[in-house]
């Protein structure tokens, strides 16, 4: 039987960092490599690849990623994500999201917050910052950014993606440097933008050792690249009455018990078929899952941070 997973406390997360890329991104920063070239090439490589591609498009010179491709509204786009740490109940859990079914992209998805840079933001860090305090009312002060992962790229969003680790605390800067078990922000203070998000997920680390909770698939089809996919059915927040934004200056409503939830109505024959999350290259899935780009950073961060093995490579069909 494996060892239970402790809280995360400030050795684990020094751990942590060592084990994660650093966050300082160049300026500008390096060329894309997944889209085609622009009349402008360059070699400059990412620095998630260890060559350079010759048919990268041309460094940018802005944060977003606009930089000789201004004006092309075909060009590629710069996104960032936060990847939240958290401790609930004593116990290490990644907070993510499920998106809004109204949206345009990735509706329906368990994701992670984050979205597209805008021209004011600073730096990708407050990108991702920005957004997750947007989606789920989390402030930027809070989260102790802690390292990243090499980016990827949203065929959804037509974006690149750079995800960065962060634990939430429970009170602002300056964090605690001691050694000690990190209190985190109580859950009810997390409210979830309804335009964007309908619900929140808390994926405690013990369900990446759950083989009933895992499946083998593979990343957009690539048997080299295969992942587990997450079964976060059981961890999905129930709603609260109070799960709304508040005007400047209104106070929250006096919030009762949480009502156990009720069971997912029966789906229509309709229903059933329903293909949730289609991707480009023909990956989907009808389950709450962590799956796709999400489930390919999550697993990344299991691997790097010793709480997951990869799983087997594919066989090559003759």
């Amino acid at each position: 039987m494996s060892k239970p997973f402790e809280p995360f406390c400030t050795a684990i997360l020094r751990t942590l960092r060592r084990s994660l890329l650093p966050p300082n991104l160049p300026r500008p920063l390096p060329a894309h490599t997944h889209f085609p070239a622009s009349s402008s090439s360059s070699s400059s490589s990412s620095p998630s690849s260890s060559s350079s591609s010759s048919s990268s498009s041309s460094p940018s010179s802005s944060i977003d990623g606009s930089g000789s491709d201004r004006g092309n509204t075909n060009a590629p786009k710069e996104s960032a994500i936060l990847i939240p740490l958290m401790n609930i109940r004593d116990e290490p859990h990644i907070l993510m999201e499920v998106r809004n079914k109204s949206l345009r992209v990735h509706a329906g998805e368990i994701s992670f917050p984050g979205g597209k840079a805008d021209k004011s933001d600073e730096s990708l860090i407050h990108t991702a910052l920005r957004e997750t305090q947007e989606e789920l009312s989390i402030p930027p002060s809070h989260v102790e950014i802690l390292g990243m992962l090499e980016p990827a790229y949203s065929l959804g969003n037509k974006s690149r993606v750079w995800p960065f680790v962060g634990f939430i605390h429970s009170d602002p800067q300056p964090f605690p440097s001691i050694p000690q078990t990190l209190p985190s922000l109580p859950l009810d203070s997390i409210i979830p933008n309804p335009e964007e998000v309908s619900s929140i997920v808390s994926l405690p680390l013990s369900a990446l050792r759950d083989p009933s909770k895992l499946s083998i698939h593979y990343f957009r089809l690539d048997l080299g690249k295969p992942y587990y996919r997450i079964d976060a059915t059981d961890h999905l927040l129930p709603k609260r009455r109070s799960d709304k934004r508040l005007l400047p200056n209104q106070e929250a409503p006096q919030e009762g018990p949480i009502p156990t939830p009720t069971p997912a109505p029966v789906p229509t024959p309709a229903e059933s078929h329903r293909v949730v999350g289609v991707e480009e290259n023909g990956e989907y899935s009808q389950a709450l899952e962590v799956w796709g780009l999400s489930g390919w950073f999550l697993n990344k961060l299991a691997e790097r941070a010793g709480w997951l093995d990869p799983p087997p490579k594919g066989e090559p069909v003759d």
